[in-house]
């Protein structure tokens, strides 16, 4: 990801990622840095660096560590939330 961020966002470069938990931990919403495995045991196991407060409250917030105010307002009114799911609080950028 660090090789391609830059050019294809038009931000700041990225730093390589040393883990699927730093890289979960980058996605841009809070509510979606969630990820979940399913292990040859049939164990889940749960990643999720910001907790899950947000997923579990329906709560669409802007994850600062990778997305700008800028870049989340257009997320924002491109995927408009508050229109698909009546439920959803957004936080505003």
């Amino acid at each position: 990801m660090h090789t391609w961020y830059e050019s294809v966002f038009g931000t700041g470069p990225a730093d390589a990622l040393r883990s699927i938990h730093d890289a979960v931990a980058t996605w841009p919403e809070t509510a979606t840095c969630v990820a979940v495995r399913l292990d040859c045991a049939e164990t889940l196991h749960v990643c999720a660096p910001l907790g899950l407060d947000d997923l579990l409250d329906g709560v669409w917030r802007r994850n600062p560590r990778r997305i700008t105010v800028e870049l989340s307002r257009a997320r924002l009114s491109r995927h408009g939330p508050s229109r698909r799911w009546r439920q959803v609080k957004v936080v505003p950028p």
